[in-house]
């Protein structure tokens, strides 16, 4: 789940936000300006998306740069979110 939906964000990032990704992406890059270039409009869009796909709410507060400061735990805060939603489906 964590490589597929690592792959889903950066193939929105560079076919849906149209940013241009290094040829080598590391989860430790940073997901603003300094990093992969997302302002928090490109941040938006690519929440819906997730949101869309995936059928899960990805709160504003859960987003924050102090909480997801990289690629790799925006990844993992995205499949927490992912597991929960497929846990809770599970129970019922």
């Amino acid at each position: 789940m964590h490589e597929e939906t690592r792959e889903f964000i950066l193939t929105v990032i560079r076919d849906v936000i149209n940013l241009p990704l290094p040829a080598q992406v590391e989860d430790g890059i940073p997901l603003g300006e300094e990093g992969l270039g997302l302002e928090s409009l490109a941040m938006i869009e690519l929440v819906l998306q997730l949101e869309g796909e995936y059928g899960i709410d990805l709160p504003e507060e859960d987003l924050e740069p102090q909480l997801v400061p990289n690629l790799g735990r925006f990844v993992d805060a995205v499949v927490d979110r992912r597991s929960a939603l497929a846990a809770g489906s599970a129970a019922q």
